[in-house]
């Protein structure tokens, strides 16, 4: 079975296109456009989720900081890479991919989360 994918990123041409690489590199996608869609996704759907993979600059209550620290509180197994192209800190428990990646540091990102 593959690896199973959360995406979370408020900009439509950015979740689709990064849902397209890694469905296209063999991956179970999954895409939300802000946290309460990803967290809605987490607690109902019925796919295991195996990494999220989350912007940090988003609209509504919740960052993808904020929706990180809860993940990693409520699913401590879940594998978790944030993304921006203005945030240059680090967060406990996660990976950090620069914005813009390219397609192959996408990829090569997850797998490493998911071996």
């Amino acid at each position: 079975m593959a690896a199973c994918v959360l995406i979370v990123d408020d900009e439509p041409a950015v979740r689709a296109l990064a849902t397209d690489i890694l469905a296209e590199a063999g991956f179970d996608t999954i895409a939300a456009a802000d946290a309460d869609q990803a967290l809605h996704v987490l607690t109902y759907d019925e796919k295991n989720v195996d990494v999220l993979f989350t912007d940090v600059r988003m609209p509504g209550a919740m960052s993808g900081l904020d929706l990180a620290r809860t993940v990693k509180r409520n699913w401590p197994d879940l594998r978790v890479i944030i993304t921006s192209g203005y945030f240059a800190g680090d967060f406990p428990g996660a990976n950090f991919l620069r914005k813009p990646w390219s397609a192959a540091e996408l990829i090569s990102r997850v797998e490493q989360a998911v071996a």
